[in-house]
C-alpha cells in the first residue's frame, strides 16, 4: 500500500456527510430544537448497532441572535408555513375521503413524531442462518407531552388498519403493567409491545420494543435518573461540539460490518481482503450531530476507526491551505477544493483492485504499459506525477449565462515535465481529426503573457456549442468551458485574497489544514427554486383540481422576510489521529453544505413547500409521456386495421393457433421498427433461443417511465390489452373488424396500463385476462400517485381513469357490443 494513502473518497465522505448528517433522509427536522429532554438522552444503551435521536421543534424567537431562527420568527415567515401547513392537511383529507379518521389518524402521528423528542434505537441484529430465523432487540421512545392521548388513539387506527387484511396466527394482546397499557404482538422476529406511559416520572411517553425482555429493560433504563451517557455517545459529543443539538445518528460500523461479513456469500475471503485494503473493515463508527449554533446551523459527521485511518480514507500528504484558496475568486457561487493525489491514487486502485482479482489488475497495468509505448510517455511517471495534489471546482457569478460558468483549477508540481506531456498530448489529439464526423483542432490563442489553448469540435451536423479552454499558468492547470470565463479568472486582481480570505471560510479554516474545503452561496440557489415554485405550483393546482384536491399553495414570503438572514455555507473535511471530521456551517441547511451546494434539503423556508409542486410536477411530466406512448400503440393499431381491414389479434399464431408473439410485435412495422420486426422468426414462440435474444430491443414506446432499471433491461411493459370473451381481443388468433365493435370505437377501450406485478416481457403474448366480475383488476399504476392509470381508446384517443372509476363503467368500456348505455367520463 502506497505509504501517505490518498484521499480520493473525500467527495464521497462529503456526499455520505450530506445525507447522514442533514437530519433523516435529508429532511428538516427539530429547527429550532427544543432543550434536550432527560428521558431521551437515556433512551441510548451501553452498547447497540443503531440510534437516533431527535430533539423536537422548539417556538422560534424573534430576539434570538441565530438567523436561522429569526429568519423561521419572521411575520410573513411564519404566516407562510402555518398557511402551507393548513393547504397540506386539507389535501391530504382530501386525497381519500372515504377514510377520513384513517388520514387524521396518520396526520396526528405524523405531527408528533416531527414536532417531538424521539430515540430509535436498533440494540442487535441477527440475520437468518441455519441455525434459526433472523432476530430485533429494537426501541422506540417517544415524548408525547401534551399530545399522548391523541398520539396513541391515532396508532391504534393505523396499527388496526395495517393488521385487518393480514392472516395472523394470533390477535394482539392486551397487557397492564405498573407504568400503564401495552398490547403486544407475536412476530417471527420476536414479540412487538406498545402503549403509552402514564403513570409515574415516564407519564408522557410513548414506547415500541421488539425482541423478548426488551420492554422492562427500556423502561428500567429510561427510569434510571442517575445513569451517566454511555461510552460511545460521550465520544461522538466530543468530537462533534454542537450548542443546541436537533439530531444524533450513531451507527456501530463494526458491528455493521460483522453482521454483513457473516451473511452467506460467494468469495467471502477475496471480499473480505477488499474491504481491508480500501481501509472500510478499520471502520469503527459513523456518527452526526446535527443543531444550531450561535449564528445558524450546524451539522458534523464522524468517521471513526480502529487506529489511524488507512486505504481511500488515509490522511493526504497534503492539505487545503491558504495558497490554494488563493487561486479561487472569492466571489464564486460554488466552490470545492480537496487533496487528491493521482499518482498515489492510481497506485491505491490497483492494489486494491490486486486483492479481489489479481488478474484485473494485471490487465490494468499492461495497458499502462501498452499506452506508454503508443504515447511515448508514462502516465504515471510523466503525467500523474506532474499534477499537484490539489483540485477545485468552482462556479463563477454569470447573471443571465446560458451556459455555466464552471471551472476546474488542478495544482502543477513540475510545470517543465507537465509542459512536455502536454505537447505530446496535443499532437495526439490531432490524429483524432482523421475523423470525418467529428474534427478535433486546437487554437492557441496569446493573453497577457499567457497562452490560452482552445478546443474546437466540427461535427458533421454542425459546430459544437462550447468552446472547452485550458491554460498553464506556471503552478496550474485552469480549464474552462470559454475563453471568456477563462480570461475573466486569468485577469483577476490577486488582491482580493481568494476564498480562504472570506469571513465564513477563514472561520472554518480555524484549527488543522482541512483536506476537503467547499462553500456555496445559497442566495442564487433561493432565487431559482423560488421561480420553480412559483411556475410549479399552478401546475400543480390544476392536475390535483382534476382529482378533486384542492391543494391551495400560499405564495411565498418576501425576498426581505429570507435573504437578510442568508450567508455562505461552508463544508471542512479534517483528518484526526482516529477518524475523519466533516463539518458544515452556515444559515440554511444544506445538502453536505458546501459540498453538494446549492441542492437545499433541510431548509423548512422552500423545500417542505417544493415537495408537493416538485412531486406533482413529475407526476405529470411521466403521465405525459406515457399518454404519448400510448397515441403512438393506438396510431399503430389503427394502421393495421387499415391495411388489414382488422385489428391486430392478441397473438401471432402457428397454423394450430398456439399464440408464439405478442401483438406488440405485430404492430412494430407500422411503429417504425420494420428492421427490428424482420429480425424475429414468426413462426417461432417469442422464448425461442432466436426470438429470445431480441427482447433487449424493447422499443421505447413499450418503456414505462415508472419501470424499474432491472424491468427496462428484462424488456418487460406494463402496456398490454384486456383479452378474453367479451374483448375486443376475444381469441388469441383474430383480431376483431371495426364493424364488430357496436358500442362505438371511442367508447370501446383498446390498451391500458398494467399493474407493475403484472408487467410481462414485451415480445410475449401475454395480456390482462379481463374478468368481468372484477372487471379492473390488474388494470393501474400504484407507482403513480393516486394509482391513476393511462388508457387508450379504439378510435385513437387517450384518457386516463383513478382506480375509484366505478366497476359497471370500466366493465363497459372493454367489452365492444355490450350495447351498455355508458358515458366515457
Amino acid at each position: 500500500m502506497t505509504p501517505g494513502g490518498t484521499n480520493m473518497m473525500e467527495l464521497l465522505v462529503a456526499i455520505a456527510a450530506s445525507f447522514f448528517s442533514s437530519g433523516f433522509m435529508g429532511l428538516p427536522i427539530s429547527v429550532p430544537p427544543l432543550p434536550p429532554d432527560p428521558v431521551i438522552e437515556r433512551a441510548a444503551p451501553e452498547s447497540c448497532l443503531f440510534h437516533l435521536a431527535t430533539a423536537g421543534i422548539a417556538s422560534s424567537e424573534a430576539d434570538s441572535k441565530n438567523l436561522t431562527e429569526q429568519m423561521l420568527a419572521g411575520e410573513e415567515m411564519r404566516e407562510f408555513l402555518t398557511a402551507l401547513g393548513a393547504s397540506a392537511t386539507r389535501a391530504a383529507r382530501m386525497a381519500d375521503p372515504r377514510k377520513p379518521e384513517l388520514i387524521d389518524a396518520g396526520l396526528n402521528v405524523a405531527q408528533s413524531l416531527l414536532a417531538r423528542p424521539l430515540a430509535i434505537t436498533v440494540d442487535a441484529l441477527t440475520p437468518p442462518s441455519p441455525q434459526g430465523p433472523p432476530s430485533v432487540v429494537a426501541s422506540f421512545v417517544l415524548r408525547t407531552g401534551t399530545t399522548g392521548e391523541a398520539f396513541a388513539a391515532g396508532v391504534d387506527v393505523l396499527v388496526n388498519e395495517a393488521l385487518a387484511g393480514m392472516a395472523l396466527p394470533e390477535e394482539p394482546k392486551n397487557i397492564t403493567v405498573a407504568e400503564g397499557k401495552f398490547s403486544q404482538l407475536m412476530t417471527p422476529l420476536g414479540p412487538i409491545s406498545w402503549g403509552h406511559l402514564s403513570e409515574g416520572p415516564l407519564a408522557g411517553t410513548y414506547i415500541v420494543t421488539i425482541g423478548n425482555g426488551t420492554r422492562e429493560s427500556l423502561v428500567t433504563r429510561l427510569s434510571d435518573g442517575t445513569r451517566n451517557a454511555p461510552t460511545w455517545k460521550a465520544d461522538l459529543e466530543q468530537h462533534m461540539p454542537i450548542v443546541r443539538q436537533s439530531t444524533l445518528t450513531y451507527l456501530n460500523a463494526s458491528m455493521a460490518i460483522e453482521i454483513l461479513s457473516g451473511l452467506p456469500m460467494p468469495d467471502r475471503d477475496r471480499v473480505l481482503n477488499v474491504l481491508d485494503a480500501a481501509g472500510i473493515a478499520n471502520l469503527e463508527t459513523i456518527g452526526a450531530r446535527t443543531g444550531m449554533s450561535a449564528e445558524g446551523v450546524v451539522s458534523s459527521l464522524w468517521l471513526g476507526f480502529k487506529g489511524e485511518p488507512k486505504g481511500f480514507f488515509a490522511k493526504p500528504t497534503t492539505g487545503i491551505g491558504p495558497s490554494v484558496l488563493a487561486r479561487v475568486p472569492a466571489d464564486s457561487v460554488i466552490a470545492q477544493s480537496w487533496s487528491l493525489d493521482l499518482s498515489k491514487s492510481l497506485e491505491l486502485i490497483l492494489d486494491v483492485i490486486a486483492t479481489g482479482d489479481p488478474k484485473a489488475a494485471a490487465t490494468a497495468r499492461d495497458g499502462l504499459s501498452q499506452f506508454r509505448a503508443i504515447a511515448g510517455f508514462d502516465v504515471d511517471t510523466h503525467l500523474l506525477k506532474a499534477i499537484g495534489p490539489d483540485w477545485t471546482v468552482l462556479v463563477s457569478p454569470a447573471p443571465g449565462a446560458i451556459m455555466p460558468s464552471v471551472a476546474i483549477i488542478a495544482g502543477v508540481r513540475d510545470a517543465k515535465a507537465f509542459a512536455s506531456v502536454h505537447k505530446a498530448l496535443l499532437a495526439m489529439l490531432a490524429g483524432a481529426t482523421a475523423n470525418q464526423d467529428v474534427q478535433l483542432s486546437v487554437r492557441e490563442v496569446p493573453y497577457r503573457g499567457k497562452t490560452l489553448f482552445c478546443l474546437d469540435v466540427v461535427m458533421k451536423e454542425g459546430a459544437f456549442p462550447i468552446e472547452p479552454t485550458w491554460c498553464l499558468t506556471g503552478d496550474s492547470l485552469v480549464i474552462t468551458l470559454s475563453p471568456q470565463l477563462m480570461k475573466t479568472l486569468l485577469s483577476r486582481d490577486p488582491a482580493d485574497g481568494g476564498l480562504g480570505t472570506t469571513p465564513e471560510v477563514a472561520k472554518a479554516l480555524i484549527g488543522s489544514e482541512p483536506s476537503f474545503v467547499a462553500t456555496a452561496e445559497p442566495r442564487s440557489s433561493i432565487g431559482t427554486l423560488s421561480s420553480f415554485y412559483e411556475l410549479a405550483v399552478p401546475t400543480a393546482r390544476g392536475l390535483l383540481a382534476q382529482k378533486g384536491i384542492d391543494l391551495d399553495l400560499p405564495q411565498l414570503p418576501a425576498s426581505s422576510a429570507i435573504l437578510p438572514f442568508i450567508r455562505p455555507s461552508v463544508t471542512v473535511i479534517r483528518h484526526e489521529p482516529q477518524g475523519i471530521l466533516v463539518q458544515t456551517a452556515g444559515t440554511v441547511p444544506l445538502v453536505g453544505g458546501g459540498a453538494l451546494a446549492a441542492m437545499p434539503s433541510s431548509a423548512p423556508v422552500l423545500v417542505a413547500l417544493l415537495l408537493p409542486a416538485v412531486s406533482a410536477a413529475r407526476d405529470a411530466a411521466n403521465r405525459a409521456m406515457v399518454m404519448n406512448n400510448v397515441k403512438q400503440v393506438l396510431l399503430a393499431l389503427l394502421t393495421y386495421e387499415a391495411d388489414n381491414a382488422r385489428l391486430p389479434p392478441q397473438a401471432i399464431c402457428d397454423k394450430q393457433g398456439n399464440p408464439l408473439l405478442s401483438w406488440r410485435v405485430a404492430i412494430l412495422p407500422y411503429l417504425g421498427e420494420e428492421e427490428l420486426y424482420e429480425a424475429f422468426h414468426l413462426d417461432e414462440p417469442w422464448d425461442s433461443e432466436h426470438n429470445r435474444e431480441l427482447i433487449g430491443r424493447m422499443p421505447q414506446v413499450f418503456v414505462s417511465p415508472l419501470a424499474t432499471a432491472d424491468e427496462t433491461q428484462n424488456g418487460l411493459t406494463n402496456l398490454q390489452v384486456l383479452a378474453g370473451p367479451g374483448t375486443p381481443f376475444t381469441k388469441p388468433a383474430t383480431g376483431i373488424r371495426p364493424a364488430d365493435v357496436r358500442d362505438g370505437m371511442s367508447n370501446t377501450l383498446a390498451v391500458v396500463e398494467a399493474v407493475s406485478d403484472a408487467a410481462v416481457p414485451w415480445t410475449k403474448p401475454a395480456d390482462i385476462l379481463f374478468d368481468p366480475d372484477e372487471p379492473l383488476s390488474g388494470v393501474g399504476n400504484p407507482r403513480r400517485n393516486g394509482n391513476v392509470f393511462v388508457a387508450g381508446f379504439l378510435d385513437g384517443s387517450v384518457r386516463t381513469f383513478a382506480p375509484t372509476i366505478d366497476p359497471v363503467v370500466f366493465k363497459a368500456l372493454v367489452t365492444p357490443a355490450g350495447g351498455e348505455p355508458v358515458r366515457v367520463p
